[in-house]
């Protein structure tokens, strides 16, 4: 039997700092949005009283296609029916699918948010986990075989910290 494997990307949008419209800090009202290619768009809740730093934390699902290089993420001001688009990047799938970490491991990841003008415009903090479905099909030759990685959870708090810790992914020759 060989496997057919589907992938589903659990996109939590927890919060966005410093953001600004016309270079004046929002006062209100601002969601985010996720789509990967030209999928129809997943949106946050409207945060109503963040202003310039708002906190969704919104749990997103998407499908995960296995030919899609990156994911964009629009932070936007206003409501639903009308908005104007505050920040937006493109967050490389290979940041959280290296190969080094199971599939199935929680990344928590912060980005640069760039304008319209391409001028930067806040951060966008968010967590990702890939959620892989096995599917199996009949087949004459059973090559591949899955293996299921069990990570042990946490069980002490140490130091009594338990924050949220973010990274920036940084690959080797990239500027700072």
């Amino acid at each position: 039997m060989a496997s057919i494997i589907s992938r589903t990307l659990e996109i939590t949008v927890i919060s966005a700092e410093d953001l600004h419209r016309h270079r004046k800090p929002i006062k209100k009202n601002s969601f985010a949005s996720v789509k990967i290619d030209s999928q129809n768009p997943v949106s946050t809740q409207i945060d109503d009283k963040g202003g310039s730093y708002p906190l969704w934390n919104n749990r997103l699902a998407l499908e995960l296609p296995s030919n899609v290089s990156f994911m964009t993420i629009d932070v936007h001001s206003g409501n639903f029916s009308r908005h104007k688009i505050v920040g937006t990047v493109n967050v490389p799938v290979s940041d959280f699918l290296s190969g080094f970490l199971p599939e199935s491991y929680l990344h928590f990841l912060s980005y640069r948010l760039r304008d319209g003008k391409g001028e930067r415009n806040g951060i966008v903090n968010i967590s990702v986990r890939v959620l892989v479905h096995d599917n199996y099909v009949a087949s004459s030759s059973s090559s591949s075989q899955s293996q299921n990685v069990k990570i042990p959870a946490e069980k002490s708090n140490i130091g009594g910290g338990g924050g949220v810790v973010i990274g920036i992914p940084i690959r080797s020759g990239d500027r700072i």
